[in-house]
């Protein structure tokens, strides 16, 4: 938590208005809710807003306060999530991500459905014509609609891959597909390489940087984690991810790679049960570590 006795106000992480202030904040947490479907993410962002206020500040693996890089938090975006007759899905997403990338800003997208990733990407294809994509989560969402609705969740990586303008996609802890998903994956060989779950005590987390480009916008799903430590999503799955290896992925990626922009979505918070949100707010603050550990001053011998 901060030390500075000013006054806070509503910012992650309680920073104080000078800490968050936009004109010299490097990061810029953006709150997204979609109002028209899934209940139970819908307060994922706020959830994540109060729990960040009870942080510590001090990164003990970085052994730096990342928060000095300057924090901004952003109004939160109430959006529509699109149906099958949208033309600009996401456009408030859109709106909001892409002036961060032309003043060199790091934009993490929180909260609500994972669907909103697509946004994001959208974001970022016009400065980032090479963007890669790497989407960490229990569910494939590769199939190509879901009852007409091409903007459904379990579409949302299909989606992704297919607006790049050169697809190069790697997905982290899937454990949920379906046959239809499958049959497409075998018929097209997309340039999508699927890392699974069931096989984490045995990956080379260099296989999965490898398999990505220069340029990388970071989706996570918090079902990327094993219900045992995340059981707040709507669909939890067994034999996902843990806190440390997770991290290890992160570290490396960003060391290794450009990450353009993030999402962290898919907390669905449980009445009297916090420590999900708290597991949230403090990867939130970890992406942010890592994303500025050289300029933070973080020795490479922490990396």
């Amino acid at each position: 938590m901060p030390t500075s006795t000013t006054a806070k106000v509503n910012n992650f992480f309680g920073l104080t208005a000078q800490q968050a202030e936009k004109e010299n904040a490097r990061a810029v947490v953006i709150p997204v809710s979609c109002e028209n479907k899934n209940k139970e993410t819908r307060e994922g962002a706020k959830a994540i807003l109060e729990a960040s206020r009870n942080l510590e500040l001090f990164d003990d693996e970085l052994w730096v306060e990342p928060y000095k890089i300057g924090i901004h938090s952003a109004p939160a975006l109430k959006v529509e999530c699109p149906g099958a007759e949208s033309e600009t899905p996401y456009a408030e997403v859109i709106e909001a991500v892409k002036p961060l990338l032309d003043m060199d800003r790091f934009g993490i997208l929180v909260g609500s459905d994972r669907a909103i990733s697509l946004g994001g990407v959208l974001a970022c294809l016009d400065k980032y014509p090479d963007l890669s994509v790497l989407r960490l989560g229990g569910q494939a969402d590769l199939r190509s609609e879901v009852e007409g609705n091409p903007y459904d969740a379990a579409a949302s990586s299909y989606q992704i891959y297919t607006s790049l303008k050169k697809p190069l996609m790697a997905e982290v802890g899937v454990r949920n597909i379906s046959w239809e998903e499958v049959a497409w994956l075998e018929k097209e060989q997309p340039k999508l390489d699927i890392f699974w779950a069931r096989n984490q005590h045995k990956l080379d987390w260099m296989d999965v940087l490898n398999s990505l480009g220069e340029n990388v916008y970071l989706s996570i799903d918090m079902s990327v984690f094993d219900p045992s430590i995340m059981p707040a999503v709507q669909q939890p799955e067994p034999g996902g991810l843990s806190w440390y290896p997770l991290l290890q992925l992160l570290k490396l990626l960003f060391v290794r790679k450009h990450v353009v922009a993030a999402d962290l979505t898919g907390l669905a918070p449980l009445k009297g049960l916090n420590a999900p949100n708290h597991i949230a707010a403090h990867l939130l603050y970890k992406l942010i570590g890592y994303r500025f550990a050289l300029e933070l001053g973080v020795s490479k011998k922490y990396l």
